[in-house]
Formats: structure tokens, C-alpha cells, sequence
């Protein structure tokens, strides 16, 4: 590729430099994916090492950026740029500038179908400046530019144009509000003063009343797992966080209620740390001391059992006072300890604290409630002998820095985070407290399983089949108390660890039947045959090159020896080109007409030196057939290894859906046994009225008891935050996680709490059938849109995209006839002439005379698609195929106008009170503003569709001329002696060669273009119609909905006003200012 040419499909780019500029495209994108998913936050990561994640990527992974380099690429933008990393920066930083900061977080990789739209965009904006305008701009209020309502040619607009009703809104001004402006002008300024004060008043009362109806009612979700489960991953998985809550954290809150909600304070993250009261820890000492009185032999020994009572009452005793050993423990009291000011001195507080950084937040909520306990005596503590004889006020902070753990003296932990699956209400909370031995903390975690409106219950998906998670977690009294608060209806079922998987043990144990799998077996085979005719063909490559050293030597001596003996020069042995017609050449070509009989020792030396030059080239000619099937195999070779990647992810993938399938069946069924079982224990032990529960309930139970199979490292790696480089096999998108799902599935359990804590008053009745007719509107209206976008598809599909390939075919067929005509019927300086501009020269146009038969096949279905004012207008016109697209388009018109019309009437019906003539006027007025005004910005459209498809028409020629650039340029070049035969042989070769990829290239380009104009026609529909829906919504409330929201205020204040009337009455009836005075003055 010289220049600044664009690629040719016909002659593809070294796949070397292709693969580089892929990676180049990978990592400039997904930098740019990070810097936007992280824009804004001050707790932002270092930009992980995408070129060595580069190395991990999945042959699918690589193709999409290799889709992406060669769709840049037919944009020119290679030569636009002389820097192609800086363009592709400025193209990937403007590309995330323009999405949402939410899907790029959401997102792995770019849209491929998405990026075609954006480059194609910026290609526009780049050729088309008046583009640059967006339709945002223009859209809301719908005003028309007069530049718009010009056409091409230059000509002012139709009559009808130019009297076609605008989008200037319809005054919905009262005229006794105007009145009632006049007349406060005129009031005293004292009651001015007073209706401001009472205005004022009036927005308090309205903020109270939406502090006390329309806040956020909380949906307290408990999540219980057994240690090791991967609980405290999952949590900041679901908070889209990579470490608030670190390990050890989560280890301390198997002994301490840790609850998380949502922060609506300005920092990101919250927390506060509620310790228990003074009473309560004596109490609990008092008990551990008599855990450790009761086995004081096997303390005093070190011998207790690490998981008895005795080893909890040390280790919690050790963790509060560290100094102390064992034998000091035994030696004092609870008194003693009670003692301790540093201790003492946070019983019954709370602490908080907030931040923004994640790191120094988990650090900080780590040093409160680590369950770690250190021991033996630190170095400061060292420094007294005994902490209760010698008291010490430090802070918490310092307290905990001085070795001392405060997860013994923890009530609660409430951490508050901007987790947008807990913006809507949801709270989680670890409740493994109810085993715990502190009766504070039991207590605690009993409110909460109480006040809990979901469970989830968390296990390794290894063993949650296995391990029968929902009888070894939840015991026999928490099942029944849960069934005693009707919550089985209520639990989530969440297995972690789904990445952790050995395919042959899930093939084998589920029996899949998997070919990639076996195909992955076989690859190593193949590869070691594949390598080993590389190895062949490299010696004989190596043979070869030893012939050619060997005769090189000697041609070098022949030469030598001609021209040091003989005077002669090899240029004039060297046999001619051109032989005379009909002779055959023999295979040692010879110099003079020799005798037959005797030849001189110079003929002989030159016989030797012609034949090994024959030698020479047939050697090298040999060694050339070996490099090529060198390339092939070494290509063959590459592709087996991309497809064992490919496959070995695939069979991963396929095993880990298998198995999540699997587990959630055996779940699902596992859990409706266990709580048939119950029922069943329940029955038997109520022998007077037994009760036999319906097998339909179980049924229902097992279909709708929701479970998750969750990987937390693939959500963490695939959202940028992995620390390591390569990608948690098995999976490519987060959905595959099933975190996102879990996200919704959190914020679906708050859909009812919400809905019944919505404000239920006069308003919302008001509002219900206005909101009812406007859903209608919406609903009508977008089955017409879709109604015709379906049209519209099939129209083009049946009639000019399913005739391309035969309209390629037939071109294809007649492209040497046609280059043959060029080659027979032009002069050699015509025809350079026309090679130099690209097939285009004067009255020529090869390109066009390429593209003619395509036409013949399409061109009386194009014109068919072809817009005008008349058809478009016409009310009675006859269904005709010719008028299809237009009929499409009116159809759709005149039924988003009964569409309309019938919101008009349901709108001013849903209101409850009479709706006066004067506003009924108004909104008919603005009706038939709306109607006409959406008639004529669809007419604009199909305006604007009609120059696009012109243009489309001409795609044809200018893709083929894109195609053969480079064999014009070729023939162009051409100079010299013969020029003009090369060039047309060269023309020639291509129109025998490559006919199909020229001409077929063609009317991809053309489909593509057609596909386009399609998508960009459905989304101005879908624009126009949301318009309309805007005004419509906010025009009609403001006639109809407004004047209740006044009326009802209204009432309100004369209800509150005969209130305080007869409030008065009866005070003076009952003469309550005597009786209250003699009560003051007694």
C-alpha cells in the first residue's frame, strides 16, 4: 500500500501489522473504557497492563478488533493521521465521551455495530460540517430553520410548505390569571409580605409531608454463608466495589451484625460502629469466666479444643486485653477486667466515620472489628505490667493500634455506600451473630432475621449439592421460626465459585457430550504432525540452499574465468526474451550456431554457465513453492492454535453453564423436600388435626425459588479491577457472571416495599387517568411506528436487497466483456488518461459501465422507493407497488392522527371535573398543531430519505473505484516498451481473477449503506414520536391536571379554615382561656 491509498479488499494488509494494529486498537480502547468508567471518583485505580491481557484474548476478542482496524481503515483515517495512535486516542476518548458513564462500566469490550455508527458519524461530521448541529437542538421545540425548508436546486418552498402550520405552542395562559396579576400589583405591600410568609410556610409543610410519605421504605435482605464461601467477594461484587470490605473484615462479621446500606450523604462511603453497653460486657465476661472456670485444667494445660466454648472465651478475653496470658485470666475477675479504662471508656458509644477513598475507609473499618486477635504483649503495652492497675484513656483509634481487638465489644457495624443496587431501599445484612455467645449481639441479629423481608443463603457452588446447604446452614428451630414468619417464599439460593471448575470432572459426572471437547484432544496430535512437516519442509528448504551456495560459487567462477581469459561480458551470452513464433526452446539454450561435431573451450564454458543459471532458477523456484507451503502450514498451524483457544474457552464456558444448570435444579428440588419434610414433622407432631399440604405448593415453590450461580474474580477481572493480568477463564461478559443479575434481582426485592410506600392521596387518583390515556398514547403509538418499520424492512428486503446477489452476478458475468471492450476501442493515452483518474475521464466511466448490469437488475425496483410531494399528499390514491413506501408512510401518518384524536377525548374524559369550553378550545387547537406539524416533519423525512437514497444509488461506482485503485494506479505506472500490452493484460488478470470480489465488494457496500439508512429512518420515527409524546404529556397536564392540583389545594385551606371556626366556638362555649388561666395562676 503506497501512499495514503485505502485498503483494497482485493489485495489485503500484511496479517502481521493487521494483528499489531488490533492490539494497538484493544488497549487504546480499553484504557479509554477505564478512564471513563473511573471518571469523576477519587478512589481511582491504576490503568491495568492491557497488552499483557492482550495475550489471553480469545480468538472471537482479537477478530472484533481486527473488524475494527479494517472498518477504520475504509474510512481513509490512516491517511488522515500521520500519527495512527494519537487518532485512534482522540477516536476511543470520544467514542466513551459520548456513553453513559454507567455502560461503560457495564460494558467489556466496544460494540462492534455500535462503533460503525460512531466512526460513521465522525466521518460525517468531518465531511459535513453542517451537520455539527445536533438534532437535540432542534428537536424539542420543533421550529423549523427556513434554511431547511429550501431545497437543492435553490427554490423556495411549495405554497402548502410555506402555510403549513408550525410548532409554536398554543397559549394556555388563564385570562384570570392575568386579572389576578393586576390585582396583586395593586395590593398592600403588607400583604404582599403576608402571602410570601405564607407561601414560604406552605413549602415547608410540602417538604414535611414528602419527608414523612415519600421516603425510601429499607428491604432488609439477610445473607448467610459458612465460612470460606466467598461471602465477603460477593458483597462487593453486588456493591460494584473491588475491596470496601475486605477479608478479614467479612471474618470479623461472623460475630458481629454488619449491616449495608445505601450513603445519601456527599462522601462515597459511610460507616458507624455502635459498641455494646457497660452492663452488657460485664454480663458477658461474667459468663466467659465461667466457661474458663469450668475447664481451668485444660487452659491451664493448653490443651483446650480449638472450637469449644472454652477456646471462644479465651480468645475473646485475649483479643480485648492482649497482655494478658491465660494463667493471668484464670488469676482475676470480670471486676478486674471492668476496670480498664481503655475498654470502659467505649462501651455504650458509637463511633463514625466517612470517606472517600476505599483503601483508607476498609483499613479504617478494619482496625474496629478485625477478628484477629493479636497475641502475646506488644511493645507498647510492654511498657506497664498490668492494664487494669494502670488505666488509660486513648482513643478508640490508638486503642486498636496498641494490639487491642474491639470486634469482642461490637454491636452492630452499619456501612453506608453510593451501591447503586441499594439506591432503591435495599439493605444488607450479615446474620451469622445468631450463634454467637454475646446476648447483645444475639439480640441484635434476632431483630434483624426478624425485620429481614429476604434471606440469602450463600455456598461454594462445589458443595452446595453436596452439603445440602439449606439444612447444614439453617438448623432446625431457624427453619421453623422462618416458617413461622411465612419467609420460604422469600429466600435466594446464591452459589459462588463458579470459575472454580475442572471440565473432565464436570464432563464425566454429568455426562455432557461435548465435540469441541474432544477436538481439544486431538489438537495436540495434529500440531505435532503439522510441526513435523514444517521440520521436513525447513530441511528441504536447508538441502536447497545448499545446492544454490554451491552453484552460486561456480557461476561466480565461470564469470570470473569468461571475463579474465576470454574477454567476455555475461550480459551478451544471456539468451533473448523474445523466441520467433512456433520455436521451442531447448533445455540448455545455446549462444552460436555451433558445429554439431566439435566446439571450441569458450562455447563450452558458456553452455556450463547458461545451464547453471537454468539450474539456479529452477532451485530458486523450488525454494519459493517451499516458503509458501511453509507459510501455509505455519498459517494452518496458527489457526489450530487460535481454535484451540477458541474451543478450550468454549468447552469451559459450556462446562460452567452445565454445572449452573445442574446446581440450580438440584436446588430447586432439594429445597422443596426439605421444606415438605418439615411440614411434614409439623404434621406428625400435631396428631389431632393433621393437615396434608398440597403437592402443587411444593411444585410451586421448587419453579419459583430463585438461585444464582455467581463468579465474583471473573466480575472483578472483567470490570477492570483484577490485579491480575490474564481474564478468569470460561467467561467474556459480565452478564455471564450472573452478578448483574443478581444487582437486578437486589433491587427487584425492593418493587413492592416502593410501590406500597407510594404517596396513595387525592393527587395520585387525579393523576391515574390522565397517566392511563397517556400509556395508551404511548402504547398506540409505538405499535404504529413498529407496525411500519416492519414495512418498511420488508419492502426493501423483497425488492432491492434480495436482488443484489443476483445483480452482482449478472455485473460479475459481464466484466470482461467489458474490460475487453476498453482494451480493444481506446488509445494508449486514452486509456492512461482514464487510469489516472480512477476509471473516470471525460465522457468515460469505466466504473459505471462496471456497475451498469447491476442496475439493469435493480433499477425499475429503486425507482419504485423514490418519494414525492404528490403521492405522499394524496389521500385517495391507488395501492399500486409503485407507491408502497409511500403508502407505508401516509398509512402510518393518518393512524398516529386517530391515535391522537383518541387520547384527546380519554384525556379530557379521565378528568373528574367538568372541563370548561375555553380549555377544550385550547387543546383542540393544540391537537391539530400536533397533528399537522408531525405530517409535515415526516414529510421532511421521507424528503431526507429520498436524497440519501440518491446518493446510496451512487455507491455502486464509487465502491468499485475503491476496489481497483490499486490496478488503476498499476496500469498508470506502467512506462516503457510494451507499457500499453502489460497494462491491459493487467486490467485483464483482474477482470478474470477478481471480478467477484469487485463487484460483490460493491453491493456489500451498497447493502450495508441501504441497512443504514433503514436504522437511521427507524430511530427519526421513533425521535418524531417522542416528541410529540412530550408535548402532548406536558401541554394536557397543564389544561387539565394543573387546575385539580389548585382545586385541591384550595379545598384544603377552607377545610382547615371551618376547622379553626368551629375550633374557636367551642373554646369560647367551653370558656377554656378561664379555666387555663386559673390553672396558671393556682
Amino acid at each position: 500500500m503506497e501512499g495514503g491509498a485505502r485498503p483494497s479488499s482485493v489485495f489485503p494488509r500484511n496479517q502481521d501489522q493487521v494483528l499489531k494494529r488490533a492490539e494497538l486498537h484493544f488497549v487504546t480502547e480499553q484504557t479509554a473504557r477505564h478512564e471513563r468508567s473511573w471518571e469523576g471518583k477519587v478512589d481511582k485505580p491504576a490503568c491495568p497492563n492491557f497488552n499483557a491481557i492482550w495475550a489471553y484474548a480469545t480468538p472471537n476478542m482479537r477478530r472484533l478488533y481486527i473488524d475494527c482496524v479494517k472498518y477504520v481503515e475504509t474510512k481513509g483515517w490512516h491517511c488522515m493521521y500521520a500519527d495512527y495512535e494519537c487518532s485512534l486516542k482522540a477516536l476511543y476518548e470520544e467514542y466513551y465521551a459520548r456513553t453513559d458513564q454507567r455502560a461503560a462500566e457495564m460494558t467489556s469490550c466496544v460494540d462492534f455495530a455500535d462503533f460503525k455508527v460512531f466512526v460513521d458519524s465522525i466521518d460525517s461530521e468531518s465531511n459535513f460540517p453542517q451537520n455539527a448541529v445536533s438534532k437535540e437542538e432542534s428537536g424539542d421545540n420543533d421550529v423549523v430553520p427556513d434554511l431547511m425548508l429550501v431545497d437543492q436546486a435553490g427554490r423556495e418552498p411549495e405554497p402548502e410548505m410555506e402555510a403549513a402550520p408550525s410548532d409554536v405552542d398554543v397559549p394556555m395562559t388563564d385570562p384570570a390569571e392575568q386579572s389576578l396579576e393586576c390585582g396583586i400589583k395593586d395590593a398592600d405591600s403588607q400583604e404582599i409580605i403576608a402571602l410570601e410568609n405564607a407561601v414560604a410556610k406552605g413549602a415547608d409543610v410540602l417538604k414535611e409531608l414528602h419527608a414523612k410519605y415519600a421516603c425510601t421504605e429499607k428491604v432488609i435482605i439477610g445473607v448467610v454463608g459458612s465460612t470460606g464461601a466467598g461471602k465477603s467477594s460477593l458483597i462487593n461484587a453486588v456493591l460494584d466495589e473491588k475491596a470496601v470490605l475486605s477479608t478479614d473484615c467479612m471474618r470479623a462479621s461472623t460475630a458481629v451484625a454488619t449491616e449495608i446500606s445505601y450513603n445519601y450523604r456527599s462522601t462515597k462511603y459511610r460507616a458507624e460502629i455502635e459498641f455494646i453497653k457497660h452492663i452488657e460486657w460485664e454480663r458477658e465476661l461474667e459468663v466467659l469466666f465461667a466457661e474458663l472456670q469450668d475447664h481451668q485444667e485444660e487452659v491451664t494445660r493448653g490443651a483446650i479444643p480449638k472450637n469449644s466454648d472454652a477456646a471462644v472465651a479465651l480468645d475473646k478475653i485475649q483479643a480485648v486485653y492482649p497482655t494478658m496470658t491465660a494463667d493471668n485470666i484464670l488469676n482475676t475477675s470480670a471486676a478486674d477486667l471492668m476496670a480498664n479504662r481503655r475498654v470502659t471508656d467505649l462501651l455504650g458509644t458509637t463511633k463514625a466515620f466517612e470517606g472517600s477513598d476505599p483503601r483508607a475507609f476498609s483499613m479504617k473499618l478494619k482496625s474496629y472489628i478485625d477478628s484477629k486477635g493479636k497475641r502475646g504483649r506488644s511493645k507498647k503495652s510492654a511498657r506497664s505490667q498490668d492494664a487494669a492497675e494502670h488505666p488509660d484513656s486513648a482513643s478508640d483509634t490508638d486503642t486498636a493500634n496498641q494490639g487491642i481487638g474491639l470486634w469482642p465489644l461490637v454491636r452492630v457495624v452499619r456501612i453506608y455506600t453510593k451501591a447503586p443496587a441499594l439506591a432503591t431501599g435495599a439493605v444488607l445484612v450479615d446474620l451469622p451473630g445468631i450463634f454467637d455467645s454475646n446476648a447483645a449481639r444475639v439480640a441484635v441479629a434476632e431483630d434483624y432475621m426478624r425485620r429481614c423481608s429476604a434471606h440469602w443463603i450463600v455456598a461454594p457452588i462445589n458443595r452446595a449439592v453436596d452439603d445440602k446447604v439449606a439444612r447444614d446452614l439453617l438448623g432446625k428451630n431457624y427453619k421453623l421460626q422462618m416458617q413461622m414468619d411465612c419467609a420460604f417464599n422469600d429466600m435466594t439460593f446464591i452459589c459462588t465459585k463458579t470459575d472454580d471448575i475442572v471440565p473432565t470432572e464436570v464432563i464425566q459426572s454429568l455426562g455432557l457430550d461435548l465435540p469441541a471437547f474432544n477436538e481439544v484432544q486431538q489438537l495436540p496430535a495434529r500440531v505435532e504432525l503439522m510441526m513435523g512437516e514444517i521440520d521436513a519442509l525447513k530441511e528441504a528448504k536447508k538441502k536447497i540452499s545448499t545446492q544454490l551456495d554451491l552453484i552460486e560459487t561456480e557461476i561466480e567462477d565461470l564469470e570470473e574465468r569468461l571475463n579474465d581469459e576470454f574477454g567476455c561480458d555475461v550480459l551478451e551470452i544471456t539468451p533473448k526474451r523474445k523466441k520467433p513464433h512456433g520455436h521451442e526452446p531447448s533445455e540448455t539454450p545455446t549462444v552460436h550456431e555451433a558445429s554439431a561435431t566439435e566446439l571450441s573451450e569458450v562455447d563450452k564454458l558458456k553452455n556450463q554457465f547458461l545451464k547453471l543459471k537454468v539450474e539456479r532458477k529452477a532451485l530458486r523456484s523450488q525454494r519459493k513453492h517451499i516458503n509458501q507451503q511453509m507459510e501455509n502450514k505455519e498459517a494452518e498451524l496458527q489457526k489450530l492454535e487460535d481454535g484451540k483457544k477458541e474451543m478450550e474457552h468454549a468447552v469451559l464456558s459450556s462446562c460452567i453453564e452445565a454445572r449452573n444448570r445442574f446446581s440450580k435444579c438440584q436446588i430447586k428440588r432439594g429445597f422443596a423436600l426439605e421444606i415438605q419434610s418439615l411440614d411434614q414433622e409439623i404434621a406428625d407432631d400435631d396428631s389431632e388435626n393433621p393437615v396434608q399440604a398440597p403437592v402443587c405448593k411444593y411444585d410451586e415453590l421448587e419453579r419459583n425459588l430463585p438461585v444464582f450461580c455467581v463468579s465474583t474474580r471473573a466480575y472483578q477481572s472483567l470490570r477492570g479491577r483484577s490485579d491480575m493480568a490474564k481474564l478468569v477463564g470460561g467467561f467474556s461478559q459480565l452478564e455471564e457472571t450472573e452478578i448483574p443479575l443478581l444487582q437486578r434481582h437486589c433491587i427487584k426485592l425492593t418493587e413492592k416495599a416502593r410501590e406500597d410506600s407510594s404517596l396513595d392521596d387525592a393527587l395520585v387518583f387525579c393523576e391515574a387517568g390522565f397517566e392511563c390515556a397517556l400509556d395508551a398514547l404511548d402504547e398506540d403509538m409505538g405499535a404504529h411506528k413498529n407496525r411500519f418499520n416492519r414495512t418498511v424492512r420488508d419492502i426493501f428486503q423483497q425488492n432491492i436487497l434480495n436482488k443484489l446477489s443476483g445483480a452482482s452476478r449478472h455485473a460479475i458475468l459481464q466484466f470482461p466483456e467489458a474490460v475487453s471492450r476498453w482494451n480493444e476501442g481506446l488509445r494508449w493515452n486514452t486509456y492512461k488518461a482514464i487510469c489516472r483518474r480512477r476509471g473516470v475521464y471525460r465522457t468515460t466511466d469505466w466504473n459505471r459501465d462496471l456497475a451498469r448490469p447491476m442496475f439493469d437488475k435493480i433499477a425499475a425496483a429503486w425507482r419504485r422507493y423514490i418519494y414525492d410531494r404528490k403521492s405522499f399528499n394524496e389521500s385517495n390514491v391507488n395501492r399500486t407497488f409503485n407507491e408502497l413506501l409511500p403508502h407505508a408512510m401516509r398509512t402510518m401518518t393518518d393512524d398516529l392522527e386517530v391515535v391522537l384524536g383518541r387520547f384527546h377525548k380519554k384525556a379530557i374524559d379521565s378528568v373528574e371535573q367538568d372541563v370548561s369550553d375555553e380549555t377544550k378550545k385550547r387543546l383542540q387547537s393544540t391537537l391539530v398543531a400536533c397533528q399537522q406539524s408531525m405530517r409535515q416533519r415526516f414529510w421532511e423525512m421521507s424528503k431526507s430519505t429520498t436524497l440519501e437514497q440518491k446518493r446510496i444509488s451512487r455507491a455502486f461506482a464509487e465502491a468499485i473505484a475503491e476496489r481497483l485503485e490499486d490496478t488503476y494506479r498499476a496500469c498508470a505506472s506502467e512506462t516503457g516498451l510494451g507499457s500499453w500490452k502489460r497494462s491491459r493484460a493487467l486490467m485483464q488478470q483482474v477482470a478474470d481473477d477478481h471480478a467477484n470480489d469487485v463487484l460483490r465488494g460493491s453491493t456489500e457496500h451498497a447493502k450495508h449503506e441501504l441497512k443504514e439508512l433503514l436504522d437511521s429512518q427507524e430511530a427519526e420515527v421513533d425521535r418524531i414520536i417522542q416528541s410529540r409524546l412530550r408535548r402532548i404529556s406536558r401541554d394536557y397536564h397543564g389544561a387539565l391536571i394543573a387546575p385539580q392540583i389548585q382545586l385541591c389545594t384550595e379545598e384544603q385551606a377552607r377545610i382547615k379554615s371551618e376547622v379553626a371556626k368551629i375550633v374557636e366556638r367551642a373554646e369560647a362555649e367551653l370558656q377554656l382561656g378561664h379555666l387555663l388561666g386559673g390553672v396558671r395562676s393556682s
